[in-house]
């Protein structure tokens, strides 16, 4: 498949001339779970996948204050304009934001964690039929541990009474006694030391994921914190053109900062005067909404063109944007890396039957959209608005991966999204929403990367650091985020 970056999409940023106003491109870029520390992801994301691009002549980056970040922590990464080796106009610059939410979820205890993490182990293996080589043999895993456990206690209370009523007596029992207590200590403080890495790591995941009420203002301040953030973005007036990413778990905050940040935006208001007016569809978008509609029929088989579908959302963004009057839409794309979405049906769920039910009613936006009456606008009078669910409609989403090896190597987390936010058809009747057979072939770009050509282990933290073997892993990120 061609890149994100392909001639045809290239073709749309070209044309749009960003450079000739002297407006800059933004990269937000969304941290992962776990204590992380403030602008340390963003720093290696930039001088990783920027300063050391092979592409670009020259390039450089400095880091300055913020205006539009809360915490003085935080600041704005700001490139100059490299050319390419060629000796081509020199580039559009870019700022490069981290959105940090870390600072949210500390104190995070076991007993924030031990609930979600029971309902995951208290269940039947069936529940996890549809990840088969990744939750299902994860599962058998847990359980087997944890039933180990308990074994181990009864074991050893019965080899100690086994010692204490043989003829062994004396020193050489004590000694028997003495290693069987140190091996039992050694397996419990093993539990333990798995216990705290889960409660640190993961604890970030059960406090988000779940709308339990000791969570709500946890999930509220971190969404909150996003969505204010990519507004002065916005108002700032100096960007044509906003990239948002998120790793891991960010990728989770990612999503519904953009879904939320499209519904209070979707009927492009704006003020003149005293008096409030909306932007409507121009004739333009619609023409090229029922062109992607019609595209995204084929959505899962061979004639579905993912290029051609991509490119089109490209142009309804532009189209979009000339005719905002208050630029309350700048985001074109949506990057997710090592993303745990993939899992999103057992996430935020219980069952997958209430997932599509929120799907349906167009809480959690899909690639391609769920359509209003057949469309993905509805009608004000003579006016046509994008519905609050159709963010995907202009914003391309690109997904990447890597499959994991016996869960130590690659990465266990991430895998394929398509399968959870995209769809072939809608069966109102049924409540279903069956996925693509073919996940590659769906408006979410779908790129799965070879991990040992990244690292020969675990390589969740890898998508944007250099490797000793090959760097195929971040051209691929440059592709998609498409600076030039």
């Amino acid at each position: 498949m061609v890149s994100i970056s392909s001639t045809t999409e290239q073709t749309a940023t070209t044309n749009d001339s960003p450079s000739k106003n002297n407006l800059k491109q933004a990269v937000v870029v969304i941290h992962g779970m776990g204590e992380q520390r403030p602008m340390e992801t963003i720093r290696e994301f930039v001088n990783h996948v920027f300063k050391q691009d092979p592409n670009l002549k020259n390039p450089h980056f400095w880091n300055k204050p913020s205006s539009v970040s809360e915490s003085f922590e935080q600041r704005r990464l700001t490139t100059n304009r490299p050319k390419l080796p060629s000796g081509e106009d020199s580039l559009q610059r870019t700022d490069f934001y981290e959105y940090y939410w870390a600072h949210h979820t500390v104190n995070t205890k076991w007993e924030h964690f031990v609930g979600w993490f029971q309902t995951l182990l208290v269940c039947r293996p069936k529940k996890y039929d549809d990840h088969p080589n990744t939750l299902k043999p994860l599962w058998f895993a847990l359980v087997g541990l944890l039933i180990f456990a308990v074994l181990s206690v009864w074991g050893w209370g019965a080899l100690v009474n086994y010692i204490t009523d043989t003829t062994c007596k004396g020193k050489l029992q004590i000694l028997f006694m003495g290693l069987a207590t140190v091996v039992e200590i050694a397996f419990l403080f093993g539990l333990n030391w798995l216990k705290s890495k889960f409660t640190k790591y993961f604890g970030d995941v059960a406090r988000y994921v779940r709308a339990n009420p000791a969570n709500i203002n946890i999930r509220q301040a971190i969404r909150k914190g996003g969505i204010e953030l990519v507004e002065r973005i916005h108002e700032t007036g100096d960007y044509d053109r906003v990239v948002i990413v998120g790793h891991s778990l960010g990728s989770i905050v990612a999503y519904d900062i953009i879904n939320h940040l499209w519904a209070r935006h979707n009927k492009f208001k704006y003020t003149r005067g005293n008096r409030s007016f909306t932007s409507p569809l121009s004739k333009v978008a619609i023409g090229q909404l029922e062109e992607l509609q019609e595209m995204a029929k084929a959505v899962g088989t061979p004639n579905f063109e993912q290029d051609a579908y991509r490119a089109k959302q490209h142009e309804l963004f532009y189209e979009l944007r000339s005719n905002d009057k208050a630029n309350n839409w700048l985001v074109s794309d949506f990057i997710t890396l090592g993303s745990p979405l993939t899992y999103a049906d057992i996430l935020l769920f219980n069952d997958n039957l209430e997932f599509t039910k929120r799907k349906l009613d167009r809480e959690y936006p899909t690639s391609p959209p769920v359509p209003e009456a057949g469309n993905w606008f509805y009608s004000v009078g003579s006016r046509k608005y994008l519905h609050h669910g159709a963010v995907f409609a202009p914003v391309k989403w690109t997904n990447i991966f890597m499959p994991h090896k016996n869960f130590l190597k690659g990465d266990l987390i991430s895998g394929p999204v398509s399968k959870n936010f995209s769809y072939v058809n809608i069966e109102v009747d049924t409540l279903s929403m069956p996925p693509p057979s073919n996940l590659t072939l769906t408006p979410i770009k779908e790129l799965e990367l070879d991990y040992k050509k990244v690292k020969n282990g675990f390589t969740h933290t890898e998508y944007w650091q250099s490797s000793e073997i090959s760097d195929e892993h971040l051209a691929e990120l440059r592709k998609a985020l498409a600076l030039f």
